[in-house]
């Protein structure tokens, strides 16, 4: 009896088990399938939140509920293989009470701006996303144009690059001063005198106003080099300024968190919102938290300031925010700055397990990768978009640096240098042979001294015998001054005994002639 009965409660146990498993298999099929079960042919009744602010999202009235929420909604149900019927119930609570709500089965569904959170997704399923969001700072814009004197003209260089073009224009009149020296009078005289010449060239590279003072062709060709290096770094110089004093007409006040919680100033966030759990998280305190429903109290905080009733940041999901700054009602003057918090974005409230969450997530996908849903956007929220919600914008131009230019340093450097020696090599070479020159002469000159050692007039046998044609012309002009002193009669006693002219009144004669 006793086996009889085991194999019967086996028996019993195995039939369950697979009866559970059949069931579960069911479940599973019609979840997965988007199947409408029989809870669903009921009208449903969808909870829509009430709005104080952003009505553009969800404008719920007794008559009427629009808004860019409701119309995705809606052309994603159109989506579905089965009709869906539903009707709205507007609900004033928080959100976080509405997701319960629909958690406990008092909803079937709630549609509307409700973002997705790990929070909120304990409780309820969301379909997918059907916008981008996070969380981000909207900030009042600080216009610079009317500020003090400052020295943003250095700005655009870095240190190092400041200190390299100075040492160019440096390097460059020192090269040219050494290659025109020798041969250029305007680098001749005192060395002040040089010194300014070879400076004022150098510097006048900037406005190409040097002129001609330079000779040689070395000195022109580092000269060539250098001026497009000055071209190049004027015009990036131009370009850098140009962009810091566009973008400093209008810098954000704040940029992160950290800034608001160190200052000790006060935040403000939209009423109702999630954001309030995650400023707090955040370390703020809650006497520093303002909450605010609409963009007229936004832009009226942020104008007060933290110091004269108001805040100096607003906390918000980006949609709010490009709501916000698409308006043209102050243009320009609020930015929207660092993403500080990511979420997935809006999506529609289900309970758990509902069938529907598939197929209209199914839906939604569908919308977001045609133009449909871009439409919805374009007629609620319009074209006009703020900054993508993962760029932080950064309102001062990056300095340019020594090492966007040293090729170009390197290049100038290496030519100069080169020039610079070619120019000394070149003076040496010419002094050598003026040195071997002069002493071949002096050589030739010693041996014709000694063919003539017994004569006395050795000085003037040497240098008229010497058949040069240098000394020719001093020769005939000694002849033609003595022709002069014979023909204005000059006393007997001027002459040697044999009719000649002294020795010595010749050697006068040619040197004054």
């Amino acid at each position: 009896m006793k086996t009889l009965s085991q194999r019967s409660s086996m028996i019993l146990r195995t039939f369950l088990h697979a009866e559970i498993k059949r069931k579960n298999a069911r479940m599973l099929a019609r979840r997965h399938s988007g199947a409408l079960t029989g809870c669903y042919t009921k009208k449903l009744k969808i909870a829509v939140p009430e709005k104080q602010g952003f009505k553009v999202f969800v404008n719920a009235t007794t008559q009427k509920v629009t808004g860019y929420c409701i119309d995705v909604f809606e052309a994603a149900v159109k989506k579905l293989s089965d009709d869906l019927d539903y009707e709205f119930d507007i609900y004033a609570g928080s959100y976080d009470e509405l997701v319960h709500n629909v958690s406990s089965g008092i909803f079937d569904a709630a549609v509307g701006d409700i973002t997705i959170t790990a929070e909120r997704a304990v409780y309820v399923d969301f379909t997918m996303p059907y916008t981008e969001s996070g969380v981000s700072l909207l900030v009042l814009s600080e216009n610079d144009s009317n500020s003090t004197i400052e020295w943003v003209f250095l700005k655009p260089l870095t240190t190092e690059l400041w200190l390299a073009t100075v040492g160019g224009f440096f390097f460059t009149a020192l090269v040219v001063w050494m290659i025109e020296r020798p041969k250029n009078l305007e680098y001749q005289g005192s060395s002040s005198r040089q010194c300014t010449t070879a400076l004022y060239f150098s510097f006048s590279t900037l406005t190409s106003s040097h002129g001609q003072i330079i000779g040689s062709p070395l000195s022109k060709i580092v000269v060539v080099i250098w001026c497009f290096v000055v071209l190049v770094i004027v015009q990036s110089y131009t370009a850098s300024l140009s962009s810091m004093l566009t973008a400093k007409r209008f810098r954000p006040s704040v940029t992160d968190l950290d800034q608001l919680l160190s200052n000790g100033d006060y935040i403000g966030y939209q009423s109702g919102s999630f954001v309030h759990s995650v400023l707090m998280k955040k370390a703020f305190a809650e006497k520093r938290l303002k909450s605010y429903t609409n963009k007229e109290e936004y832009a009226e905080a942020l104008r007060k300031g933290s110091k004269n009733g108001g805040v100096s940041a607003i906390v918000d999901e980006i949609p709010y925010i490009t709501s916000f700054l698409s308006d043209p009602q102050h243009p320009n003057e609020f930015q929207m700055v660092n993403r500080i918090y990511k979420t997935p974005g809006f999506g529609f409230v289900f309970p758990q397990y509902s069938p529907l969450v598939h197929n209209l997530s199914v839906a939604i996908l569908d919308l977001t990768s045609g133009d449909e849903c871009s439409q919805i956007q374009a007629e609620w929220l319009g074209t006009a978009t703020a900054l993508p919600s993962y760029v932080t914008p950064n309102t001062d131009s990056a300095p340019l640096t020594l090492r966007s230019f040293s090729g170009l340093f390197i290049i100038t450097v290496c030519i100069s240098a080169l020039m610079m020696l070619i120019s000394i090599a070149r003076s040496v070479h010419v002094k050598y042979t003026k040195v071997r020159d002069s002493d071949m002469q002096s050589a030739d000159g010693d041996g014709v001294g000694e063919g003539h050692g017994g004569s006395g007039s050795g000085p003037l046998q040497n240098d008229v015998g010497n058949g040069s044609m240098t000394d020719q012309p001093h020769h005939e002009a000694g002849n033609e001054d003595s022709q002069g002193i014979h023909g204005s009669g000059g006393s007997v006693g001027d002459r040697e005994p044999n009719g000649s002219v002294p020795i010595h009144t010749i050697q006068i004669e040619m040197n004054t002639g």
